[in-house]
């Protein structure tokens, strides 16, 4: 199946991001409108400058509805209406449960969880409106296998999966494609400063892919509309399999724990190697990005 892409209109959510950015880059080459949506504002322009004119920088928190309400009229106002919404915006924190604040597992639930079910259920009108309605959201394999090290982003995750494939499912009731993508890690800022807060170390098991890697896992669901797809298929196959026995977890943890340790290890090398971290008074930091400043 085929997916016109000339002259429809997508929004996509943390597109100043590096994902976001990949994507863009992809829909906007294939003759898409787009809005890049990001609360950082300088993000979120660079990626429109270095796009074009038909990409609309919104800055706003999408965890307030009156930020979500204002995205979607002004793409209405813009480009005349919305085709796709992508669902990409997302944080983690490294932190054990124990130790997390009662505000930051809010605020982490609110930004990766609850602000993609918001949006989605507002756009439904507006993607109504279009005659190939989508809705693509980015979930995770931590939302299929536990992640110990960040258990509020795996929490996140599983739940946005669920809502997800769900309402993927009432497709007949409300007329609106939904798929999801579900990738491993992938070297982006969010995994870099991971990696130096010491977080979830399975990540590391196997060198990470590219941003452009989950890009290409969008246009597959655009093109061959499915509920669920995977830009590294090993490693989804490996989670489902284990989630089959969540009871054998605490057995095989340790084995892929150690290996994850020493991939982490190798990943921050070649960070420092790629000068994108550096050290500052005996820590390391990330190296700050020009795009980012401002």
């Amino acid at each position: 199946m085929s997916y016109r892409y000339e002259g429809r209109t997508a929004i996509i959510t943390g597109g100043g991001g590096d994902i976001g950015r990949a994507l863009a880059e992809l829909l906007y080459a294939r003759g898409m409108n787009l809005v890049i949506a990001d609360q950082n504002e300088f993000a979120a322009h660079h990626v429109c400058k270095t796009l074009g004119e038909r990409a609309m920088p919104f800055v706003g928190d999408l965890t307030e509805d009156a930020a979500m309400e204002a995205l979607l009229d002004q793409t209405q106002a813009r480009f005349g209406g919305l085709d796709l919404l992508v669902n990409g915006m997302a944080i983690t924190v490294a932190a054990r449960f124990h130790n997390r604040s009662v505000e930051s597992i809010r605020n982490e639930i609110n930004i990766t969880l609850i602000a993609p079910c918001v949006l989605t259920r507002l756009a439904v009108p507006y993607l109504q409106k279009s005659d190939d309605p989508r809705v693509i959201t980015t979930t995770s394999l931590g939302g299929i296998q536990p992640l110990r090290e960040t258990p509020i982003y795996s929490a996140s995750k599983f739940g946005l999966r669920g809502a997800m494939l769900s309402f993927a499912l009432d497709m007949d009731q409300h007329g609106i494609k939904v798929g999801t993508v579900a990738p491993t890690a992938t070297d982006t800022q969010m995994l870099r400063q991971e990696a130096l807060d010491n977080g979830n170390v399975l990540n590391f098991i196997d060198e990470p892919q590219q941003p452009i890697d989950v890009a290409r896992s969008f246009l597959r669901v655009l093109e061959h509309p499915r509920l669920e797809d995977y830009p590294k298929r090993s490693d989804s196959i490996l989670s489902r399999l284990a989630m089959l026995w969540p009871n054998l977890q605490p057995r095989l943890l340790p084995f892929f724990e150690r290996k994850g340790r020493k991939g982490m290890a190798r990943y921050i090398k070649n960070l420092q190697a790629r000068g994108l971290v550096e050290d500052v008074d005996g820590k390391l930091v990330l190296t700050a990005r020009p795009e980012r400043d401002g």
